[in-house]
């Protein structure tokens, strides 16, 4: 299974990523010119010691809470924009470039190019023909030696130069001493090149170590270097390894190219061969014309398994033990100023980066992603005690330093940009715990909810029983959002703020069940039961609007954006189960997104993904497969990355779940052997997906009907059946 083309790739949105957790590498295999992109996910501008927390809340949010009940909800939008909001997040910085330049090697002498990504070993090959000689580079980014490995080779002699170039304060140190590995040196810190200012930011440093090396000369007449760079001259095969201070590098002077493959090897194949899933014949044609196939029309099932197997791939390549959670672009980032800071968007991004780890049997790489959450919810007791409340809270951004301010972009008075539609929201740690809560369901991990999710828990509750306030008989929460989205008001302008939003409700409800669960189950009679269940039962019901939808809001607004990208309100039918046993709301949340797609929702990346799990979630496979067509169609690059456009990372991660969605779940305690099986997928089988308590399914079909499946552990099979009973 592998990504396959004829030709280089054209831009950073065409090359090939491969990646360690830490450290992340895009490889455009050019002929004439190498061009490898290096990042290193702890790279964010900014200082961990700024406190970004507003300060003039107490003051203000009495009025917007006025304002709000009273109907006055531009205003109240006006005056949250100016005084509730803290410092933006700060933003994800790539290292730089690697260049390595082919003296003697021309575009149009190239013959048999082929440029590969193989997913069964997380190998990059490049190879070309010249003069009937073959040249070949090797490229994998491996976790146990905690480096990218780069190898180039040639049936005859071939000189290059390498140089280093980076948008950010990095340079590089080139050197060439026969009693030293080290040949460059790579240092910097986190700031834009044109930014002179002294404050402090995380500084780094780097360094490419050769391993090993052939020519027909000794190393002073095969290396040297100066300020510009580093020469290799007649050189059949030279080895290198690039680490940062990330982690030391674990290479010891016996370690060859092959033996570094091997540890690479066994360490990713062990989480990579979970999980297998065939759903037709693969192509040998090139991956960027199969894409353009899917948006011209063309049946291609193997396709989406290639798809599937990638964003499992890239979860492995993006998040290991040690590193950080996934952002905006996974670690894969070029530009000075990556789109969004490439941050931790947490009203939906940061989550659906890891909506297939469990399902797709990658529970191993969600380690950073829990770090992250309890990361933040001690920055968030910062922000909640801003906001008057105990406990912790969070607005739709973050980053490395785990800021949770609601967040103001703009200067001052009328030329702040207005940010209340996605700023006044305050429930992304609330999001953020539905992964923790599934995560013990789908491992029945007693010892780490005790120790890990009841603590996190208990923290967000105590923010959510704070923040509620009673009103008329209801407890509301105000300000409120539905997180970037807007409705008309009766004079037909535009507003975001209300009072208690649907996804307002549904994050209460799912919180506050889901600590009241992690109570039973521990035994634990916690003080705070008594008051959330008050709470709860008075609580807005959701409520089913004139066009039989589910409201958004807690008034029967119009949307001002009828097709918005969001879709807040269907929390409760997916990614959550609220809806799962009620059959009205399922009904009026199938209403809602068919509204939305009839006025053009689901026109980015990650919202197409969306609308594939709320399909499969609904059954509905062959709605399921043409949305999924869609986002492979026109929201994906030429490399398999998901376009928003730009390029962020999270589609195709929702795109894995949402295959995984329609070859099975387990929601609300009912399994759903094939759900939502499309017509075109005819016949074909998976092996290794994740269902709860710690059990794997293994599932066959032909002619679209189910024809065996095997429930097992990771021992042994201990069921088997012929048929879907559930």
């Amino acid at each position: 299974m592998k990504l396959f083309y004829e030709h280089p790739a054209g831009a950073w949105e065409e090359t090939l990523p491969i990646g360690n957790g830490r450290l992340g590498a895009m490889i455009f295999g050019g002929i004439s010119e190498e061009v490898i992109g290096l990042n290193d996910d702890r790279l964010w501008n900014g200082r961990a010691d700024f406190d970004k927390t507003p300060t003039e809340v107490s003051e203000y949010l009495p009025k917007v809470r006025e304002l709000a009940e009273n109907g006055q909800y531009a205003e109240a939008d006006h005056v949250a924009e100016q005084h509730l909001f803290g410092y933006p997040a700060d933003n994800y910085f790539p290292i730089g470039s690697l260049h390595f330049q082919m003296m003697h090697h021309s575009d149009a002498e190239v013959k048999r190019y082929q440029r590969i990504l193989r997913l069964d070993n997380a190998l990059v090959r490049v190879s070309y023909k010249i003069d009937g000689k073959r040249y070949e580079r090797r490229f994998f980014a491996s976790y146990p030696a905690k480096a990218i490995i780069m190898k180039f080779n040639g049936e005859e002699a071939f000189s290059m130069k390498l140089s280093f170039d980076s948008v950010i304060d990095a340079a590089g140190i080139f050197q060439a001493e026969a009693e030293k590995k080290e040949l460059m040196t790579v240092y910097g810190v986190c700031r834009a090149a044109d930014d002179h200012t002294t404050e402090e930011r995380i500084r780094f440093s780097g360094k490419l170590d050769l391993i090993s090396w052939k020519g027909e000369h000794s190393f002073s007449e095969t290396f040297s270097a100066d300020e510009s760079g580093l020469l290799m001259k007649d050189v059949t095969e030279v080895v290198f390894a690039f680490s940062t201070d990330a982690a030391e590098p674990q290479i010891t002077d016996q370690d060859t190219y092959d033996t570094l493959f091997e540890k690479h090897y066994l360490d990713y194949s062990s989480l990579f061969d979970r999980v297998e899933l065939y759903l037709g014949e693969d192509s040998d044609l090139p991956t960027d014309e199969r894409i353009k196939g899917i948006a011209e029309g063309n049946p291609d099932p193997s396709l989406f398994a290639l798809y599937f197997q990638y964003a499992r791939y890239l979860m492995i390549s993006a998040s290991r033990e040690g590193s950080n959670a996934m952002n905006l672009q996974g670690i894969w980032s070029w530009q000075k100023w990556a789109p969004w800071g490439a941050n931790y968007t947490v009203n939906i991004n940061a989550e659906m980066n890891y909506w297939p780890a469990l399902s797709t049997n990658l529970v191993d790489c969600l380690g950073p992603y829990f770090e992250l959450v309890r990361k933040m919810t001690e920055s968030g007791k910062r922000t909640a005690a801003a906001y008057g409340c105990r406990g912790a809270a969070s607005g739709h951004n973050s980053d490395v330093w785990g800021t949770t301010c609601p967040i103001g972009v703009g200067t001052e008075g009328e030329s702040a940009f207005l940010s209340a539609r996605w700023s006044m929201w305050l429930m992304g740690i609330s999001w953020m715990c539905q992964q923790l809560w599934y995560y013990y369901e789908y491992t029945d991990d007693t010892e780490f909810l005790k120790e890990s999710i009841y603590p996190i828990f208990r923290e967000q509750v105590l923010f959510l029983n704070d923040w509620l306030y009673e009103k008329d008989g209801y407890y509301i929460t105000c300000p409120s959002t539905s997180p970037e989205n807007t409705f008309k008001m009766e004079d037909g302008k535009e507003a975001a703020i209300a009072i208690s939003s649907t996804m307002d409700l549904t994050l209460i409800r799912e919180m506050f069940g889901n600590f009241r669960k992690t109570c039973e189950i521990l035994g634990i009679e916690d003080e705070l039961l008594p008051e959330i269940a008050e709470k709860e039962a008075k609580l807005y019901p959701f409520r089913i609007g004139k066009y039989g939808q589910l409201q958004e809001w807690f008034r029967d607004f119009e949307e001002w954006e009828p097709g918005h990208r969001h879709v807040s309100h269907l929390y409760g039918a997916f990614p959550g189960e609220l809806f799962e046993n009620d059959p009205e709301l399922m009904k009026a949340a199938r209403v809602s997104l068919e509204r939305r797609l009839a006025n053009g929702g689901g026109h980015t990346g990650w919202s197409c993904a969306w609308i594939i799990n709320l399909f499969a979630i609904f059954g509905d496979g062959e709605k399921a497969y043409e949305y999924l067509r869609v986002l492979l169609g026109r929201s994906t690059y030429p490399n398999m990355w998901d376009k928003h456009p730009p390029f962020q990372i999270d589609g195709n991660f929702g795109g894995a779940a949402g295959i995984a969605n329609m070859l099975v779940t387990e929601r609300a305690g009912k399994l759903k052997i094939l759900p939502a099986l499309p017509k075109a997928w005819k016949n074909g089988f998976v092996r290794g997906l994740r269902i709860r308590h710690g059990r794997i399914i293994d599932i066959s079909w032909e002619n679209g009907k189910l024809k065996e499946y095997r429930i097992r552990n990771d021992a042994e099979s201990y069921e088997t059946d012929k048929e879907d009973e559930s």
